[in-house]
């Protein structure tokens, strides 16, 4: 498995589970209504070294537990070559996978039932990516999540779905309360699924942003870090030029800069380290001519609760937290 910092190299960063997959031609069936019990529920834990990515445990044609990534910027859910070969998953029609830095094509295959935790999703085709890339048994993307509402507690370290009737829980237990606003920031679809935030600014700067849970830094496009540069002098210090990876092994060179303020709605995170990179995925989202933000990890932890409300259009944050040093701060000090 791939760390995220090389031992030879700390200056070498590997984004995880980041970029949009979007795997063509990728179906699923409705998830079946099965009750939902909290019986042999597996704690999911939001941990705190370099991959603060959620997994969650998933059983495929009666099979498991593996261990798949919650991934809401991926389109499909994907399997690792490992998992595939050892289930003897069927082949189905080869896939396009859009990555962060290029388009590839992918072998495909049929899952025929991913049960999560009482929840099942039928007759998926998915497409297969190398183990050591995914750091996983595989990826649940947007074909499954987007059915849900989809929350991350980052003080508690537990995640959550949940349907009109159902709710699963992984980690910890269900809060009871929340001064989370229900509505949260309304957003637009995205041309994969994705919910696209409009209420950002960056150094005064409008953007649009969506979130990528299995990204673990945030990234922003060129757009963005040409605007920021022609608004305020002083809105962008950049610090050194890094190689970054995705999850089909491409790579791309990002900039590190500190950015002067970082708004998202009503929360005011202030200055604040990114990354920028002229990633395949903004392309594939046609976000690459106008200003936008991925949100990893990194600004996700930055909140005690972040919910993804896929039904009703919305993303919610809720009570920031006290800033402290993260690694690509400390790797800026370097």
């Amino acid at each position: 498995m791939r760390t995220g910092i090389s031992c030879v190299d700390r200056r070498t960063l590997l984004l995880g589970a980041g970029g949009v997959l979007l795997a063509g031609r990728a179906h699923a069936e409705p998830l079946s209504s099965d009750p939902v019990t909290e019986a042999g529920l597996d704690d999911i834990q939001l941990t705190r070294n370099l991959f603060t990515r959620v997994a969650t445990q998933v059983s495929i044609n009666g099979t498991g537990p593996f261990s798949f990534v919650i991934d809401t910027g991926s389109v499909s859910t994907a399997v690792s070559d490992t998992l595939a070969r050892q289930l003897a998953l069927p082949l189905r029609e080869s896939l396009m996978v859009h990555g962060i830095a290029a388009a590839t094509v992918t072998p495909g295959v049929g899952v025929g039932r991913l049960t999560l935790q009482g929840m099942t999703a039928r007759n998926l085709h998915s497409p297969v990516l190398p183990r050591d890339q995914l750091g996983a048994d595989g990826l649940i993307g947007l074909d499954i999540l987007g059915r849900f509402k989809l929350g991350f507690d980052t003080e508690r370290r537990t995640a959550s779905l949940q349907r009109e009737t159902m709710r699963i829980i992984s980690g910890g237990t269900e809060r009871v309360g929340t001064r989370l606003s229900r509505e949260g920031l309304r957003t637009t679809r995205g041309r994969l699924g994705q919910l696209i935030i409009t209420d950002l600014r960056i150094s005064g700067q409008p953007a649009v942003a969506f979130v990528d849970s299995g990204a673990q830094y945030s990234i922003g496009n060129p757009a963005l870090m040409e605007a920021i540069r022609a608004r305020r002098l002083d809105g962008l210090v950049a610090s050194r030029d890094i190689p970054v990876f995705g999850v089909t092994g491409h790579s791309v060179q990002a900039t590190m800069a500190r950015v002067a303020d970082l708004r998202l709605g009503a929360h005011r995170l202030g200055q604040t380290t990114l990354l920028f990179a002229d990633m395949h995925c903004f392309r594939a989202l046609h976000l690459s001519d106008r200003p936008a933000l991925l949100i990893g990890a990194d600004l996700l932890g930055r909140f005690r609760r972040v919910v993804i409300d896929f039904a009703r259009n919305s993303v919610a944050f809720d009570g920031l937290r006290p800033p402290s040093l993260s690694t690509l701060d400390d790797l800026a000090s370097v």
